[in-house]
């Protein structure tokens, strides 16, 4: 005799990627591939401003590019 169970799975998938500085989407390619972008995910200290809060942040290139072109010291490849 066999005993089944029916059980039911619930699955969460990313459907959009907004950037926070401009608000476009970074849609995905002709081969479901996302486009590059910077993911950031800052989970803040004692003692800081935003004492235990996690902060998820998503930029595109675009934003990206720019936000480099204005920093005093370059990013640089390691």
């Amino acid at each position: 005799m066999k005993h089944y169970e029916r059980k039911t799975v619930v699955v969460e998938t990313v459907k959009d990627i907004i950037c926070n500085a401009c608000g476009a989407v970074i849609g995905v390619n002709e081969y479901g591939v996302r486009q590059e972008h910077l993911s950031i995910e800052k989970r803040w200290g004692f003692g800081s401003a935003f004492d235990g809060e996690i902060h998820n942040i998503d930029i595109c290139m675009p934003c990206y590019e720019k936000w480099l072109a204005g920093m005093k010291i370059p990013a640089r490849d390691s």
